[in-house]
């Protein structure tokens, strides 16, 4: 095959590869839809390139032809109809697009993003039953799912002659009635649940003004009950009237997130963990105060809200429109009560703007409640949105399948709990210990570089991972919180700690590695600047260590800001010496006097620095002594870095006693020179040789010149070196240096 054969085939498939959509790539399926105007589910089938379909609870069709990733064709609704136009996303799971008549439509893929929740089949018996369905429908719908619009349609009527003609139309209006409902607060043991009239008027409160709205509920010629939707300029209204008590600031689609009410909290649980996987988690975890629970992972915070959202569903909800939204009631708002506890909502403190949460002591006895509940029969009237799945539930549903007798009670335990907890324990300690060991091992080559081999690190390792574990068994297992109070504390200290011992030897041996590579390559890092990073890293862990366990324990970060504030002035004045010392090893570090192994005289010591800590320098002088000098001191002082000199100075004063002739002199020199000119260790340009006086004892001559040698050892052996040419040139000149030196001797 030829290469551009083969190249072309390879571009055909690429092309093909991008212009077919990953996943699935048909139009067929249902998709949950959003539009300009509201949305819905659509469901389609696809026949080759056609592609139909049902749109609810619009009462909606389609009929278009699809091209690829792009779909074409007409949509139809009641009367209208208007082009359509979507395109298919690259993963073959969403869509967008725009309708003639509905603007941008945008779809996902049935279950791809959210859960729906289940729907009970509308129930129309009785007043009561009629308005709390259409309540119940609505309050899913606001949720995101937009079908459940069509089961709230379910539940309403129009009166004669005010029906909208659209289907949209009449979603709309539903939507809106519900808006104007939700701003009241109901009653529903004042609801009738029978009537002998085929006409009933409930009148619901709104308790912050004192407004009211007459809801009408009527009975059809098969005796099923229906929520009237009165006109649209009825409802638009009532919805001024309603809206006026909260003055320039009336409550929006997002206002609930706020907790202002008892009804959004418990509003911002539900619709949290409907959308579980996403935000939701957050706003969900925002209701609970959680302030009484020391040493809570977001785990068990996780925990908490899933035995919560389990509670409600087993006592029920008749309607979300049933709890008190009036934020200037700051009572307690008591949702359910028994021997064990109580679901209660109540303000977070006592500020006037502070949220409102489920209560701490809800909190702490969540799980009982949860226990005395589990076993009721389903009620009618659920919370709305989906509860998500845990773990724990699916374990401890497989378990009372299986193993019912297991579910029995060990103090704040199930037996099943308590048996895998017992196995847990050694479980997690050989695994921390073969965790700790391999890290030992992986470790052992920078161990070898050069420090000794640390016993501690194993071990921290080992209790690190085996917490770790066991942490993490306790979410699994539904560990109880009361326990959880004792257990977390001491064993998130430990961790701490072994943390902190982990990070120190890491640190170490990351200093040490750093100091090796800045004494290998030059350049303005040398060790000292490492040996003080590693001591503020020091510092820094044991600061982290510090806070993280006052947070375990639930110290009050301003306590701890306090205490440093008056604690650090106190320091500052007991340990003014010290911080001197510790500012003085920055300002060595800044100005760079030095570097590890210069000779240095700083007056009041002289040698070789050895190392530079926080608090002091330590100097090997000349007699192999240490000398701990403190940094404060050090920084202040006049320091001559000797090791820090370009090229050495020698300077000699060689006196000729005998024979200095004024010709054996000039040769003399001239030899010193050429000796001194031609040796690379020394500075040629930098050499001076000469005679500099006359005196009564003889003549000198005087050597000035420079080495460029790094090292003491190197500089001694120049020099001797030179010395010995000295007098081999002196002797050679015959020529007598110094007094007391014999006479040279003529050469035959």
């Amino acid at each position: 095959m030829k290469p551009r054969s083969a190249l072309s085939i390879l571009a055909c498939m690429l092309l093909s590869c991008a212009s077919t959509p990953q996943g699935n790539g048909t139009w067929g399926g249902s998709w949950d839809v959003q539009r300009s105007d509201g949305g819905g589910r659509l469901v389609l089938q696809e026949q080759g390139d056609r592609v139909t379909g049902t749109y609810e609870p619009q009462d909606g069709r389609v009929d278009a032809t699809a091209h690829g990733r792009r779909l074409e064709g007409t949509w139809h609704e009641g009367d209208q109809s208007g082009a359509i136009e979507l395109l298919l996303g690259d993963d073959g799971r969403s869509f967008a697009g725009r309708g003639e008549i509905h603007g941008w439509w945008t779809g996902q893929r049935y279950g791809s993003h959210h859960q729906s929740t289940p729907l009970p089949p509308t129930n129309l018996d009785s007043p009561r039953d009629a308005l709390l369905d259409f309540l119940f429908a609505s309050n899913v719908a606001r949720t995101g799912d937009e079908e459940a619009w069509g089961a709230a349609e379910k539940a309403v009527e129009f009166p004669a002659g005010t029906e909208p003609a659209e289907p949209s139309e009449r979603l709309r209006a539903v939507r809106d009635f519900f808006e104007v409902i939700d701003l009241t607060t109901i009653d529903p043991s004042s609801i009738p649940t029978s009537s002998q009239a085929d006409t009933v008027v409930l009148r619901l409160e709104q308790p912050r003004s004192g407004e009211s709205l007459d809801v009408t509920v009527h009975r059809d010629a098969r005796g099923a009950w229906h929520v009237v939707v009165p006109p649209a300029d009825d409802v638009a209204a009532a919805r001024r009237r309603l809206l006026a008590a909260w003055g320039r600031n009336p409550p929006t689609a997002q206002s609930f997130r706020r907790l202002g009410t008892p009804r959004d909290t418990v509003r911002a649980l539900l619709e949290g963990m409907d959308d579980w996987e996403g935000p939701g988690r957050a706003l969900a975890l925002s209701a609970l105060d959680l302030r009484q629970a020391p040493g809570l992972t977001e785990g068990h915070g996780i925990l908490l809200a899933q035995y919560l959202r389990r509670t409600l569903q087993s006592i029920g909800l008749p309607a979300v429109q049933a709890i008190p939204d009036d934020p200037t009631n700051r009572d307690a708002v008591m949702l359910f009560s028994h021997a064990a506890g109580s679901v209660a909502v109540a303000p977070s403190d006592p500020d006037p703007d502070a949220p409102w949460q489920f209560t701490a002591d809800t909190i702490d006895r969540i799980q009982s409640l949860y226990l005395v509940t589990e076993g009721l029969s389903p009620s009618r009237h659920l919370p709305p949105g989906r509860i998500p799945p845990h773990p724990y539930f699916a374990l401890r549903a497989l378990v009372g399948e299986r193993a019912p007798f297991l579910l029995h009670r060990i103090g704040r335990l199930d037996r099943w709990q308590a048996l895998l907890l017992l196995a847990m324990v050694p479980l997690a300690s050989v695994i921390g210990a073969g965790v700790g060991r391999l890290a030992s091992m992986l470790l052992d080559r920078s161990v070898q570089a050069g420090g000794a081999r640390s016993r501690v690190f194993p071990v921290a390792i080992a209790y690190l991972v085996g917490i770790g574990l066991l942490s993490r068994s306790l979410d699994l297992l539904g560990f109880p919180e009361r326990l959880r109070k004792v257990t977390m504390p001491t064993l998130g200290s430990v961790a701490i700690v072994a943390a902190g011992a982990v990070a120190w030897h890491l640190l170490a041996l990351l200093g040490r590695w750093a100091a090796t590579r800045a004494k290998r390559t030059p350049g303005q890092t040398d060790d000292i600047a490492v040996n003080l990073v590693v001591a503020a890293g020091r510092v820094a862990i044991v600061v982290a260590a510090a806070l993280a366990t006052a947070d375990l324990l639930s110290i009050p970060a301003t306590h701890i800001l306090t205490g440093l504030g008056i604690g650090g002035l106190a320091f500052a004045v007991a340990a003014r010496d010290t911080l001197a010392n510790i500012l003085g090893a920055g300002n060595l570090v800044t100005d760079r006097p030095f570097r590890s192994g210069d000779w240095i005289d700083a007056g009041i010591v002289q040698g070789s620095v050895e190392a530079v800590g926080m608090r002091s320098t330590r100097i090997r002088t000349a007699e192999d002594s240490v000398a701990v000098i403190p940094n404060g001191r050090l920084s202040d002082a006049l320091i001559n870095n000797l090791g820090a000199r370009r090229h050495r100075v020698v300077k000699l004063r060689l006196p000729v006693t005998e024979g200095a002739t004024p010709d054996r002199l000039q040769a003399f020199v001239e030899a010193i020179r050429n000796r001194i000119v031609g040796d690379r260790e020394f500075v040629a340009r930098e050499t001076e040789v000469g005679v500099s006086d006359i005196e009564n004892g003889g003549v000198p001559v005087v050597v000035k010149t420079y080495l460029v040698v790094k090292t003491d050892a190197e500089e001694v052996a120049a020099r001797h070196a030179l010395a010995i040419d000295l007098l081999r040139l002196a002797e050679e000149h015959h020529l007598r240096l110094g007094a007391g030196m014999p006479s040279p001797q003529p050469r035959a």
